[in-house]
């Protein structure tokens, strides 16, 4: 971690924060739950960005650290596959492997990778090419706590999203003549990027495109 974060600090980078309504994603999971006891949130995040990045797929990019005389970079790949490298808390501290071709996968499919990561980090039995090839990173920290935090970019990636824990805010639903309120449940999220490569309105309308799954959670089950 020491060495990843330090090359990571020589990256021009810029953070974009935004909320999303996740009431029918809570509700969703909470229905699925009953027949799928394991399901967590994580998968459908990952599906989310997997479907918004076949919109906007510099997103996901790797970076050639190589400079020119000058200090500029020369090169950056756009990835075919999107592997998501995924912060796991362990015994031994935060680590970062990745779950290989998530747009070819469902929901379940990512679930039932995530439940093996974690089964073999626990037993200690990652493997070198768990960590090979990510393409974008994933961190959440709903299950601790914490709204907002500023991700650090996992080196050569061109960008990362953090995202907090679920809480309830008030979801105006009035008119003109009715002013109404009512319980919303609300996540807030925090995506850094290259700057060098990535702009804001890109990773804005990037943004918007994950939202719109996230609080449609029904069009992401038809989708593969």
């Amino acid at each position: 971690m020491t060495k990843t974060m330090t090359q990571s600090l020589s990256i021009p980078t810029f953070t974009f924060s935004d909320d999303m309504d996740a009431t029918a994603l809570i509700q969703l999971r909470k229905e699925l739950k009953e027949s799928i006891p394991d399901l967590t949130f994580l998968p459908f995040f990952i599906k989310a960005l997997s479907l918004a990045m076949n919109e906007y797929p510099i997103m996901n990019s790797l970076v050639n650290p190589e400079v020119d005389s000058e200090g500029y970079i020369k090169e950056y790949v756009i990835k075919k596959d999107h592997n998501f490298s995924v912060a796991i808390d362990s015994k031994d501290g935060l680590t970062t492997p990745n779950i290989k071709q998530v747009n070819r996968k469902s929901i379940l499919d990512i679930n039932a990778d995530m439940r093996d990561l974690i089964s073999r980090i626990n037993s200690s039995q990652l493997k070198k090419s768990d960590f090979d090839d990510g393409t974008f990173s994933v961190s959440s920290v709903g299950n601790i706590g914490g709204k907002y935090f500023v991700p650090t970019i996992l080196r050569p990636q061109a960008s990362i999203i953090a995202i907090g824990k679920a809480y309830k805010t008030p979801k105006y639903t009035g008119n003109n003549e009715i002013h109404t309120w009512e319980p919303m449940d609300t996540i807030s999220f925090s995506i850094t990027s290259d700057h060098r490569i990535l702009d804001g309105a890109t990773v804005a309308r990037f943004s918007q495109a994950m939202k719109k799954y996230i609080e449609n959670p029904n069009l992401m089950l038809i989708s593969i």
